[in-house]
């Protein structure tokens, strides 16, 4: 076991129930609405496209932009909430991200939409690893977990609400004359707005603002804080910049992107798949029961995704717990376009929708093992960015590959490839740290 997992001392489940249940409610709404705003442009493509008259590589590379913007200051935006909390700087991210979400329901050509996308990218940057960042300055790791698990149970539950709710707009609301998926863009950008006005009222940034802990309960929260960063501290490089070059820092956002590239495919093109089964198996699907069906996995995912955080929590987290999920979900995403009925396609991709879920509370209980302070503000800013390259990469990649082959098969086993790879990589991660934490513990003198 590596040595860095144990540096945890006891906290009162009483207190680790308290905070979970202060902070789930208003976090998991931010993220819900987050993930809904980032990718309803994948429902707004079923009819959208048509309209400016986007082909798949041009709809994939709006998509894509999005995370060319969002990478471009994450790790900035990091520092500017590790500098002046989470309070001021997540009132910022939302109302910004909000005001340019509605705008994008005013595109009118391919230009235009590369354009707002790129921006809304640039206002939502920070909000995820700024989330991972502030979760570490409540509960100590294996509490943080929990916490974790029902914070990222907003990605599939945004799509299993998003899905039905952005159709349904679509198909049945109109304002100001438009068309379905104008005024469903231009909707689903507001509560953005108005929950940055509920964050500037209801966050406290640390533990000893909580006027709802005793002064007994902050201090015993703030000891098995303590000993958890010194224990960091110890493995965690000096500096901004020698941060930035860290090997496991890299390597970490190597398993991230991987992760994330299932994801991205699954939010932006799963409904275009299944509007594809009309060719593929002869069926017919309205635009609502295209959201109803899109919907399936992601409902599963949500239920898994809790089993397997309460898992985690009363296990040692380790690398296992994101390997063997993300295997499942490359195996899965690989198979799911060769199979014969759109009820065995949907199938796999519910199989994929659990192994690219499962994995994420696990494997952002990782790097704080080796990071603290600072450090770890720029570490998880960069591990986010790397990942993220995933969301600027595959949307154009696969709507390229989409076009030159007229299918989403290679697509697919693109993403399972690097799904696959990254299972491999986190457990080769571990098994190097431990090494390191056996010789670094070996008495003066031992035999080498």
């Amino acid at each position: 076991m590596n040595a860095t997992a144990d540096a945890t001392v006891p906290l009162s489940p009483k207190i680790a129930r308290k905070v979970v249940w202060r902070l789930a409610p208003l976090l998991i709404l931010l993220y819900v609405v987050n993930q809904m705003d980032r990718a309803n442009v994948g429902y707004a493509a079923l009819t959208m496209n048509r309209e400016l008259g986007l082909s798949a590589s041009q709809f994939g590379l709006a998509a894509g932009l999005f995370y060319a913007g969002y990478i471009l200051v994450a790790v900035p935006s990091n520092l500017m909430l590790a500098r002046f909390g989470a309070r001021v700087w997540m009132t910022r991210i939302l109302v910004t991200w909000g005001v340019i979400a509605s705008l994008t329901a005013f595109v009118d050509s391919a230009h235009t939409l590369y354009l707002l996308r790129f921006l809304l990218g640039i206002a939502e940057s920070g909000f995820f690893p700024g989330m991972v960042l502030y979760v570490t300055f409540w509960l100590p790791r294996q509490e943080r977990v929990w916490l974790m698990s029902l914070l990222f149970l907003s990605i599939p539950l945004s799509n299993m609400l998003g899905a039905p709710i952005s159709t349904y707009v679509m198909e049945h609301v109109r304002i100001f004359g438009w068309s379905g998926w104008r005024a469903m863009l231009f909707l689903e950008g507001l509560p953005a707005i108005a929950l940055g006005i509920v964050t500037a009222t209801l966050m406290k940034n640390r533990p000893e603002e909580a006027t709802w802990l005793t002064a007994a309960e902050r201090d015993q929260l703030n000891r098995a804080l303590a000993v958890e960063r010194a224990e960091a501290q110890r493995h965690s490089p000096r500096g901004v910049w020698r941060t930035l070059a860290d090997r496991r820092v890299l390597t970490f956002g190597l398993v991230f992107f991987g992760i994330n590239s299932g994801v991205v495919a699954l939010a932006f093109f799963l409904p275009q798949i299944i509007a594809g089964f009309s060719q593929m198996f002869a069926v017919k699907y309205s635009v609502s029961q295209i959201g109803l069906i899109t919907a399936i996995p992601f409902a599963v995912s949500a239920i898994t995704f809790v089993c397997w955080g309460q898992y985690a929590r009363r296990t040692t987290v380790s690398a296992w717990h994101v390997a063997i999920p993300a295997a499942i979900g490359g195996l899965s995403f690989a198979t799911a376009l060769f199979l014969s009925s759109p009820y065995e396609v949907m199938i796999a991709f519910t199989l994929g929708a659990v192994g690219i879920y499962t994995p994420h509370a696990s494997f952002w209980q990782l790097p704080p093992r080796y990071l603290s302070g600072e450090a770890a503000a720029a570490g998880i800013g960069l591990i986010n960015t790397i990942g993220t390259l995933a969301g600027f990469l595959g949307p154009y990649a696969t709507g390229w590959l989409r076009d030159a082959t007229g299918s989403y098969q290679a697509p697919m086993l693109l993403v399972a490839a690097l799904m696959c790879i990254s299972a491999i990589v986190v457990v080769l991660i571990e098994r190097s740290a431990r090494t390191a934490s056996r010789l670094d513990t070996r008495p003066s003198g031992s035999p080498s």
